[in-house]
């Protein structure tokens, strides 16, 4: 088997350990917390199969994971990390209800029009971080992530200073008109057209990647930077047009959140989409077809959570807590994957008389 082959395998291997590990730490957290473990564990493990209700509230759940997913696929595959992702969603959102709420439109036509208006807002702030790197060298982890926190901040005074509804009885704004939200397709669940919007987006940005110049170049770029730039590729180009659709497609995923579930804005509406959608695309390895199991996976946990603290005296924490495990020994994999690599090509680097030429060969950004 080659060393290639023999990677993939070990890869493989660490990511079933990274979810058996999670799984169990989840299983004995409801053996130890429930009086009637028997009943909690089959409420949490088969629960979001027992009936419409849960499973379309799963499918659900992973619709918005699968778009932030995608968006970071996007970035990293461009040698970009982008971490502001949440940042992007609350500022999608925050433009595409407030479209939805102020533009005086009463025609479900307008609501294609919100979550363009929010996919520029989020693609806008990645790419300001793009930009930042390719023209100042600044880490667009660092910039994208300070962004992304402020503009958390700046959502939340918007929503409790401007567009509050007084009567609503915590931090929120007036219901979204009927007009304008996503009808929902199996109910009582919160199921949408969210969903199958996700999966088309991972089968364009499988085809994106994989199929079109511009995938090619992305990819390169994230993988040989050195190699695209000698190739001729405007790798810097590439990289903040990588940040903005990592941007856009977060944007994108907090409107339809806002227009499908919650039918208005609230304090908090995102619960963590940027971050888990990350966390889909690391479980995913980066693949944008693998991302919908992944998403799929975590909408799993937290229906699973959900029926089991309305079945039996398990709390629904228990679903954050295994997440939170993925998260940790999935970023933990994730950097010994790259130091690893960064280890072999650091040995296997030729000579500096023979090395590829860096300098003056960016242009075009």
């Amino acid at each position: 088997m080659s060393p290639t082959a023999l990677n993939r395998v070990a890869d493989a291997m660490g990511l079933v350990a990274t979810l058996v590990v999670s799984l169990g730490v989840g299983t004995l957290l409801v053996v130890a917390t429930s009086a009637e473990p028997g009943a909690a564990l089959r409420a949490f493990f088969a629960g979001p199969f027992t009936n419409a209700f849960f499973f379309g509230n799963m499918l659900q759940a992973a619709a918005p994971l699968i778009i932030t997913g995608l968006g970071a696929v996007l970035a990293f595959r461009a040698g970009a990390v982008n971490l502001g992702v949440e940042g992007q969603v609350y500022a999608g959102g925050l433009a595409g209800g407030a479209a939805l709420l102020l533009a005086g439109v009463h025609s479900g036509w307008f609501l294609p029009v919100a979550v363009l208006v929010g996919a520029l807002a989020g693609g806008a702030l990645a790419a300001l971080a793009g930009w930042l790197r390719v023209r100042f060298g600044a880490s667009e982890a660092i910039t994208s992530f300070l962004i992304g926190a402020t503009v958390i901040q700046l959502f939340d005074l918007a929503l409790r200073r401007y567009l509050v509804d007084p009567a609503a009885a915590f931090p929120a704004t007036r219901a979204i008109e009927p007009a304008l939200r996503l009808a929902r397709l199996a109910p009582p669940s919160n199921l949408n057209l969210g969903f199958f919007v996700g999966v088309a987006l991972a089968a364009l940005v499988f085809l994106l990647l994989f199929r079109t110049r511009f995938g090619y170049g992305l990819r390169l770029t994230g993988s040989n930077p050195s190699f695209a730039r000698y190739s001729g590729l405007r790798t810097r180009r590439l990289v903040v047009w990588a940040m903005l659709l990592s941007g856009a497609f977060a944007g994108a995923a907090a409107v339809l959140e806002v227009a499908g579930v919650h039918g208005r804005l609230i304090t908090g509406f995102s619960n963590d989409l940027g971050w888990n959608g990350i966390t889909v695309a690391l479980i995913a390895r980066l693949h944008p077809l693998g991302v919908i199991p992944a998403a799929l996976l975590y909408g799993y946990l937290q229906v699973g959570a959900s029926s089991a603290s309305l079945l039996s005296d398990v709390s629904p924490r228990v679903a954050t807590v295994v997440q939170s495990m993925i998260f940790y020994l999935i970023t933990a994999q994730a950097l010994y994957v790259w130091l690893r690599r960064r280890l072999v090509a650091r040995a296997g680097t030729p000579p500096a008389r023979s090395a590829v030429p860096t300098s003056g060969t960016e242009s075009g950004a």
